[in-house]
């Protein structure tokens, strides 16, 4: 940004040397800073800073047009306060016309919302920047375009209000400006305000945290029968779940954007959710979806309008390292809400991304066991391979019981075909599900999986000494093949025991926080086969379809066969 006024006497010193050699007066040499002030005169310039040789209150006091602001400043104790101190200064003030006399409850706070400790001369402000004030909050400022190249007058705003006149004392600065500041609420308050339209959201948030009574802030108010004293209560609102973030909604040393949900606006995106997983087969708790509104709401920093929705497919995390997607969502740009820690966009319309809607898919291969003939012909279509059983190699077990559901390890062992252990062998595996009988029982059913990009990972068993390849097909095509993958004595492809993938947990899990030396071992997504697998919108409607996953060899181990644990598609963050 271009600096104005970084040294006001060597402006004023060159200025004055072409002046009077213009005109023949003294030699500038003899010249010095002291020079430029008179007793009560002011040096203007550019029409924008006028520099006097008078005090912050001189100069109030001298201005009949500040009256009401100067009255206000020395009814409330400001002008013996600084005398008090001793140090530089920054006023915020409005000529009589602009001024509204505060409420006497309200008097004090106002008044000092004007005034900071901070001596800022036009130079060193910058877009974005925030001026703590006495009332102990924050001011914000902004510039336009011609602000940041160094105009002063109607370019730069404190909070809402334009700055007119800026004038240099001997102990500061005083900005004269076009309104009084009104000091936005605080991140905490305002949730705290919001009305039944946003009930849904206010819920969301508090819910997930609790209340203290400020006792400090709380005024005595009268004595009750019991003689305990009754208190005009103030509460501190308290949240572990944002603080474990450093994320303190009440404190003013934040500088938070909030995206705020209305109601209406939450119904209608989990409607859209909804009906998408109902197309899909699938299912999804109201909580998840809800907690991702309220997660991915909160940023650390300040972003601008155009930062949080533009054409871009540029992704932003919030602090729970939520994704918002600055192209798949609507807010309204043009009626940003200021808080006096951080700044408010309404959503307008919000997407509820596929990888919230599908967290993971992952099943297991010894279902085969639990489909009729047909569907063994039809799921599990092998050529040069034969079934030879399911067998419990890992008896179930929890790493925290009563917590995590116990997990077994059954895998289907598949043995060499007609063509005996030398020849080539393939398995067309269509993923099934089980699915609970209405009448009692289970049955087995196809995946059906929606159009986008997914991680692919699966797990076999170690030791197998095999090299194979995994193709994924959709109606017949191939979309997508593995490099060479080596089933050998490493652990990747160990059941579901695969170290090597980020993320590969299931949803709420994290061993760090277990003792159990197995915990690692719990559930994963299994071993990498391909890092992106797309699948295509074969219906054109976003609607599901049904995949095979190819597994190839060249030669079988002729002591172990090849033994199948598990698949997993997990949703890439490109499936939004």
């Amino acid at each position: 940004m271009k600096k104005v006024n970084i040294s006001i006497s060597r402006w004023l010193f060159r200025t004055s040397c072409a002046a009077m050699m213009a005109f023949a007066f003294a030699s500038c040499s003899n010249l010095e800073d002291n020079d430029h002030y008179g007793n009560g005169s002011t040096v203007i310039n550019n029409n924008e800073l006028k520099i006097v040789n008078m005090s912050s209150a001189e100069y109030m006091n001298s201005r009949a047009d500040l009256s009401d602001m100067s009255n206000l400043f020395k009814e409330n104790g400001i002008y013996s306060e600084l005398n008090k101190k001793g140090q530089l200064s920054t006023m915020l003030v409005v000529t009589n016309d602009n001024y509204r006399q505060p409420d006497a409850d309200d008097v004090v706070f106002v008044t000092k919302s004007h005034v900071s400790d901070v001596s800022v001369s036009p130079a060193n402000l910058h877009n974005g920047e925030r001026l703590m004030m006495w009332h102990g909050k924050y001011v914000n400022v902004t510039m336009d375009e011609e602000g940041e190249q160094g105009a002063i007058v109607d370019h730069i705003k404190f909070n809402n209000a334009s700055v007119k006149e800026v004038i240099q004392t001997t102990n500061g600065y005083i900005y004269v400006i076009s309104d009084m500041i009104e000091t936005p609420t605080s991140l905490s308050d305002f949730i705290n305000s919001l009305d039944d339209n946003y009930s849904i959201f206010k819920d969301l948030v508090l819910s997930s945290g609790g209340k203290v009574f400020d006792r400090v802030n709380s005024k005595p108010i009268g004595v009750n029968n019991e003689g305990n004293t009754v208190y005009d209560t103030v509460w501190i609102y308290t949240n572990a779940h944002f603080e474990e973030k450093g994320f303190d909604m009440n404190s003013e040393s934040l500088t938070a954007t909030m995206l705020l949900f209305s109601n209406d606006v939450i119904n209608a995106a989990m409607s859209e959710a909804r009906a998408r997983l109902t197309m899909w087969g699938m299912e999804r708790p109201d909580s998840a979806l809800l907690n991702w509104i309220r997660d991915v709401s909160f940023y650390n920093r300040r972003y601008t309008a155009d930062q949080l929705q533009n054409a871009e497919a540029e992704d932003i995390k919030s602090i729970f390292n939520k994704q918002w997607r600055t192209n798949a969502h609507s807010i309204d740009k043009e009626n940003p809400i200021e808080l006096s820690n951080g700044i408010v966009y309404n959503v307008n319309k919000v997407h509820m991304p596929n990888n919230l809607l599908m967290y993971r898919l992952k099943d297991k291969f010894y279902y085969y066991e639990n489909c009729t003939d047909a569907q063994k012909e039809e799921y599990f279509k092998m050529t040069n391979m034969v079934f030879s059983k399911c067998n419990t190699d890992v008896a179930a077990w929890t790493p925290l019981s009563g917590v995590w559901p116990e997990v077994e390890n059954r895998v289907l062992i598949l043995g060499p075909g007609d063509d005996g252990p030398q020849g080539n062998l393939r398995l067309d595996f269509t993923p099934v599900r089980l699915k609970e009988n209405i009448g009692g029982g289970t049955s087995v059913e196809p995946y059906l999986v929606p159009p986008g990009s997914y991680r692919l990972a699966m797990g076999f068993k170690q030791n197998q000494n095999m090299t194979i390849k995994v193709s994924v097909l959709v109606n017949g095509q191939v979309v997508s093949v593995s490099n060479p993958i080596t089933l050998g004595s490493a652990t990747t492809y160990h059941y579901d025991r695969g170290a090597t993938l980020p993320d590969r947990y299931p949803e709420g899990y994290d061993p760090s926080k277990l003792s159990d030396k197995k915990a690692g071992n719990y559930d994963t997504d299994g071993g990498p086969i391909i890092d992106e697998v797309v699948i295509p919108d074969v219906n054109g409607n976003g609607s599901a379809s049904q995949i095979v996953i190819r597994i190839e060899a060249d030669n079988w181990n002729e002591q172990t066969g090849m033994t199948l644990h598990h698949w997993c598609l997990r949703p890439t963050v490109n499936n939004y």
